[in-house]
């Protein structure tokens, strides 16, 4: 009987194709054009999930722009940190924040390679507690993060020879 009336079998039909509709002009109306940088921008990186646990690199992304951030000894305590571009990079920039509080001086990294897309810091005594502030020039704009230091340690599962 529930069925057979055609005002409940046409909403069954038109339902799903209006939420369908509804879906994509939401988002066309709504979403966020992407632009170009503009020169003597500052623009803000996404953190990606495996910056906030202990999978031994972190990736910071902004359009076009991508950075993997690892630890040369994945441990605790004295690191050289690691940075990889998808472009070439002007300089960068970072600052060890301790316990949210004590922010040390901004250190510039080196690049390691002609094209200045690697990137290697001086040795940081890091612990689990601790923030990493990055400020990454590309062109003539700005970009920047605040990622916790927990992704610089990775255990190695296979130490135990299992």
């Amino acid at each position: 009987m529930f069925f057979k009336n055609k005002h409940v079998i046409t909403s069954f039909i038109v339902a799903p194709i209006l939420a369908i509709i509804s879906y994509f002009a939401v988002d066309y109306y709504v979403a966020e054009t992407p632009h170009k940088a503009k020169q003597g921008q500052d623009y803000k990186m996404l953190v990606k999930p495996n910056c906030r646990w202990e999978s031994g690199m972190c990736d910071l992304i902004n359009g076009d722009l991508e950075i993997a951030i690892t630890s040369q000894t994945k441990t605790y305590g004295l690191n050289q940190l690691l940075l990889d571009s998808s472009t070439p990079l002007k300089g960068v920039k970072f600052a060890l924040v301790e316990k949210r509080n004590k922010t040390s001086e901004p250190v510039s990294m080196l690049a390691t390679d002609a094209n200045q897309t690697a990137w290697k810091s001086l040795k940081i005594n890091v612990s689990k507690s601790d923030y990493l502030q990055f400020a990454i020039s590309v062109n003539e704009s700005v970009f920047y993060a605040e990622i916790p230091a927990i992704f610089i340690y990775k255990e190695d599962l296979l130490k135990n020879g299992n």
